[in-house]
């Protein structure tokens, strides 16, 4: 089956988005379920292979399911492809949201965090760093809940690592990746790792901006403020008595050891603060 005939499954196909070898198309299946068709160039990228391994054997809401995967052949560039069915989620990315100017009070930075530990909660019954948790990757879907998408950096703990242990870096985004991941302490990665992620990503939408990132870095300088600057202490109308911004430093600490050691454990300890936190109904 070559691009024409997987396309022609499919009615009122909308290209939706086009980066590297990857192309998103928005597309209605024969039965009616709205997707989103992925059509990527290298059919043996070991990440993607892996990441719809990963994908597949989830069963979690939060996660858009994928519906079928396979290969197919680009006549124009004469090489085969992947192609991923997915569910379709109808929303905006957090990044977007924040980029238009957008900064979550302290009600929507509790349910955002609430949901990504539940996420992660999941994520470590079975094994799994997503290891790539930002605003690019989290979607506010339209029917208010939150997704978390894109496992191209996950791994499962304690299976073979796609990265040479002799690398000086490991997969990462600038900014958010604790100093144990970028500089690829595969042995030492654990759900702190990803714990880490997730308080550089609330503090993000409090703030407007990465705690770590100034215009015009390298990623050298990005990472080098990763491992020693303390971002200034969040303060948000409700955290009356400041337990919430104490909490999201403690996500965010530099030694693992100062983190939380499960999502288990983080879930208990926001839920014995949020008495002393005025949320909005």
């Amino acid at each position: 089956m070559n691009v024409p005939e997987l396309k022609a499954k499919f009615s009122s196909i909308t290209k939706i988005k086009k980066g590297g070898q990857k192309i998103v198309y928005k597309a209605v299946t024969s039965t009616g379920q709205l997707v989103a068709l992925k059509i990527i160039g290298n059919a043996t990228d070991p990440r993607v292979l892996q990441e719809i391994d990963i994908v597949k054997g989830l069963s979690l809401s939060n996660v858009p399911q994928i519906i079928d995967s396979g290969i197919v052949t680009d006549d124009t560039i004469n090489e085969d492809a992947l192609y991923i069915v997915e569910q379709f989620i109808d929303g905006i990315s957090l990044r977007d949201w924040l980029n238009a100017g957008n900064k979550a009070n302290l009600s929507i930075a509790f349910k955002l965090l609430h949901t990504l530990l539940l996420i992660e909660i999941t994520l470590e019954q079975y094994r799994i760093l997503h290891r790539d948790i930002n605003p690019n990757n989290i979607i506010l879907g339209a029917d208010n809940t939150v997704y978390l998408i894109d496992f191209g950096l996950a791994k499962k703990i304690g299976e073979t690592s796609l990265t040479q242990t002799a690398a000086l870096h490991g997969p990462f985004t600038p900014g958010y990746a604790p100093h144990e991941q970028f500089a690829n302490m595969k042995m030492v990665q654990d759900v702190r790792t990803d714990l880490f992620q997730i308080g550089v990503t609330i503090y993000e939408c409090c703030t407007g901006k990465n705690p770590f990132i100034k215009p015009n870095e390298t990623i050298y300088q990005i990472m080098t403020r990763t491992m020693t600057i303390l971002p200034p202490a969040l303060v948000l109308k409700g955290d009356t008595k400041g337990m919430f911004s104490q909490f999201i430093n403690m996500l965010m600490a530099k030694n693992q050891s100062q983190r939380p050691d499960t999502a288990v454990d983080a879930m208990r300890y926001l839920m014995a603060i949020k008495s002393t936190l005025e949320l909005e109904e």
